[in-house]
């Protein structure tokens, strides 16, 4: 898959966390902290630059638009209405001809996020779902079809998306044997953590990038901030213990940002977090995301 030279990226807070029904709930704080964070780099952008330590460049942010288009106003008391309200809004930025990068909220805003990819779009979509849960989920009493422990599964029930094209990174613990079995019908790729502590992150990002984009045209990225260790995220819905690091995280990212079509970040939770560390790695991707498509 060629990159696409992207330059227009579109920030959009969904500030949903009302299918937190077995995590603990306070994403909807999420895109704000998240904000005041991101504030942090972006003070330090002078006469329309900002020096990339990492990649010992400067970036010219007069080349980039990087436009904020604030939060969804969402409709709370009805769930699938508050799904289609926050698509209207991401349609809105691919009609502009924008990049997606939606704040969540729970990962049930993931949701919107590839009903809107899907509608924008022609051709096949292939997922890269970073996350220690599958999310795989078919239908729940409590949770309903369209929670966050659902959107991958409804995602592959798509015509256009297939299960070979999707890959799950940083899946740890346990779960339902029947999302064994369903894996394994569905060829999708899992990649658990210790293939980032025992092989190189960029060669595991290219993997990825080639099981998702095999007879693919767009790729979704959706991350979860509980992909990582509960040391490096304690501002998460549910924390699952031995997930990987932010340098893992931010090198996987970056490897795959000039290749992505939308991109989100859910599930961090201010409520649970500590002096807004959680918060600080979210606002963080955010730049890496665009800094990666410069």
């Amino acid at each position: 898959m060629d990159k696409l030279k992207r330059n227009k990226f579109g920030i959009l807070g969904l500030a949903y966390d009302t299918s937190a029904s077995l995590g603990w709930p306070g994403a909807r704080y999420a895109p704000k902290q998240i904000r005041n964070s991101l504030q942090w780099i972006l003070n330090r952008i002078k006469d329309n630059e900002i020096f990339d330590t990492e990649k010992n460049k400067i970036i010219d942010m007069s080349k980039l638009v990087v436009e904020d288009f604030g939060d969804v106003c969402i409709s709370r008391y009805n769930h699938e209405k508050s799904i289609e309200e926050m698509k209207v809004q991401v349609d809105q930025l691919f009609e502009q001809g924008f990049t997606p990068i939606l704040l969540g909220g729970d990962h049930s805003v993931t949701w919107p996020g590839i009903l809107s990819l899907y509608d924008n779009t022609k051709g096949n979509i292939g997922i890269i779902q970073m996350d220690a849960h599958l999310d795989l989920v078919e239908d729940s009493y409590v949770q309903g079809k369209y929670s966050g422990s659902s959107e991958i599964r409804r995602a592959i029930e798509m015509d256009r998306i297939s299960g070979k094209n999707v890959v799950q990174v940083g899946i740890r613990g346990y779960n339902y044997a029947e999302h064994y079995h369903y894996i394994k019908n569905n060829d999708i790729m899992v990649i658990n953590p210790e293939a980032f502590y025992t092989r190189d992150v960029k060669q595991l990002a290219m993997q990825a990038l080639e099981k998702a984009s095999q007879g693919t045209d767009h790729i979704y990225l959706t991350v979860d901030i509980d992909v990582l260790d509960s040391a490096f995220a304690p501002g998460s819905g549910a924390n699952e213990p031995g997930g990987i690091n932010t340098y893992q995280l931010y090198t996987f990212v970056k490897e795959l940002a000039p290749y992505v079509d939308a991109i989100d970040i859910v599930e961090v939770n201010p409520l649970t977090d500590y002096r807004d560390m959680t918060s600080t790695v979210a606002a963080k991707l955010i730049f890496d995301f665009i800094a990666a498509n410069y």
